[in-house]
């Protein structure tokens, strides 16, 4: 057998496989999917085909169906829309984001003057000074405790 007839005779094979070679239900719907449309379109529902389909040895729940139906019309438009890209963020950049503008005068919400830069001397008070000691812990001391027993001395 020469390499010709021998690929002729594999290629045979396939064509033959191919044409036996089980389907999914997905393939059924993709081959069918002209005719389901224009049932939907004419307004049956998706239980009412799937009852058809069922009756005709193709075993399909409603959920399945609808699904399939998406991806099929999916497929034939196109596929999916190409995303664009998302835009940086201004800091990622090394750029600061712009902040929040406080109210204008003329909204309902007005700046008091707790709302001004300059601290009262009521707030400076209640805020410890940048070089004080750490505050002491509120938990008690376990200072001098061990959990284990002294050593016997025996002399």
């Amino acid at each position: 057998m020469t390499v010709e007839e021998l690929t002729a005779d594999l290629a045979k094979e396939h064509d033959e496989w191919l044409s036996h070679k089980p389907q999914t239900v997905y393939d059924v719907i993709k081959q069918i999917y002209e005719p389901l449309l224009k049932m939907k379109q004419d307004g049956r529902t998706d239980s009412e085909i799937c009852d058809m389909l069922t009756k005709r040895g193709i075993d399909i729940s409603a959920g399945t169906f609808a699904t399939y139906m998406k991806r099929v019309a999916k497929e034939l438009r196109g596929g999916s829309r190409p995303r664009t890209a998302r835009k940086p963020k201004p800091d990622s950049e090394g750029q600061v984001a712009p902040r929040a503008t406080r109210a204008t005068p003329d909204s309902r919400v007005q700046n008091s003057a707790a709302d001004s830069k300059v601290d009262s001397g009521a707030q400076q008070a209640s805020r410890p000074k940048p070089d004080s000691a750490p505050a002491p812990s509120a938990s008690p001391s376990m200072s001098g405790f061990t959990s284990r027993k002294p050593p016997a001395l025996d002399a």
